[in-house]
């Protein structure tokens, strides 16, 4: 059937069947047309909800996730207790590389609502530029609670094998309550691994034998040798401590020691091996050696 006849059929059927099938008609198509026109409209729609539900499904968890994720960053950082050997670590890395980091300054900062110790260290630094890479490696990879902050070097000639500079770090450590030194579970103050302090000698007591008289025996008119000098004081020995740096920003000035390859935070009041520390300034510390009561000072320089 061509073009040309349906249309005149579709002219009869219309006129045959007048204007209200016409209208009729022509409604259904508009009623067509508008239901295709918003189906796609009403499937975007149904797309968005459909995506917002399950943005809300998977956010859902978000707080505990991170709530459970920081409960595990902080449960994986160092106690406290650990800052000594860490700090200890640190330069025993550095004298295995042949640098010289001289004594450092450390300062406590407060984290987290008071549930992280972050600890700045700034250390002076001189060596090879080679190994001050390899030691930078060795403690991120050794260290992970420790972050580099800056680092500036410098060359005295543009020859010079060696570089000059300092680096500061961050430590992060989990606040807890620990004292460094702790007594033991005697009363008796603990001892430090390392070398151990020699004691003091003991002198033998003079002893003078009773010269027996003898009315015949031969005498001699000479002067009486002089007395004996009395046996030297005993002497503490030289302090087996060396000074590695000052922590600031506690209550307390704390002074980092140490002995062998241990190194222990002291402040004043603390008992370290045979020695009492009984005075810590920002220049040196007063150490009291216990079993001869006397005094030692060991001077690191800076002001009062």
């Amino acid at each position: 059937m061509t073009a040309v006849p349906l249309l005149a059929r579709l002219r009869y059927l219309g006129r045959r069947a007048g204007w209200p099938a016409l209208a009729g008609a022509a409604l259904l198509a508009g009623a067509g047309a508008i239901e295709f026109d918003s189906l796609p409209a009403a499937r975007g729609k149904l797309a968005e909800v459909r995506a917002a539900i399950v943005k809300a499904r998977a956010q859902r968890n978000v707080p505990e996730r991170a709530t459970a994720d920081a409960a595990n960053l902080l449960a994986a950082l160092p106690a406290r207790d650990a800052l000594e050997g860490i700090v200890a670590a640190i330069h025993q890395a550095a004298a295995a590389q042949g640098l010289a980091t001289g004594s450092g300054e450390y300062r406590s900062r407060k984290e987290a609502g008071g549930e992280v110790l972050r600890y700045e260290i700034a250390l002076p630094l001189k060596g090879a530029y080679t190994a001050l890479r390899a030691w930078l490696a060795d403690l991120a990879a050794q260290q992970p609670a420790l972050a580099i902050d800056e680092l500036s070097l410098h060359r005295s000639t543009a020859e010079a094998g060696q570089v000059e500079g300092r680096l500061r770090l961050s430590l992060f450590l989990r606040a807890r309550p620990a004292n460094p030194v702790a007594a033991a579970a005697d009363g008796t103050a603990p001892t430090i691994a390392g070398d151990a302090v020699p004691a003091p000698p003991t002198l033998p007591t003079p002893r003078f034998a009773a010269a027996a008289g003898d009315l015949f025996a031969t005498r001699s008119w000479q002067p009486p040798p002089p007395p004996a000098p009395p046996p030297p004081k005993p002497m503490a020995p030289p302090l087996p401590f060396k000074y590695a740096g000052k922590l600031l920003g506690e209550e307390a000035i704390r002074v980092f020691l140490t002995q062998g390859n241990t190194t222990t935070l002291v402040k004043q009041g603390d008992r370290l091996g045979d020695y009492d520390i009984e005075r810590v300034t920002t220049s040196s510390v007063v150490l009291l050696y216990r079993p001869l009561q006397q005094q030692q000072t060991l001077n690191f320089g800076g002001y009062d």
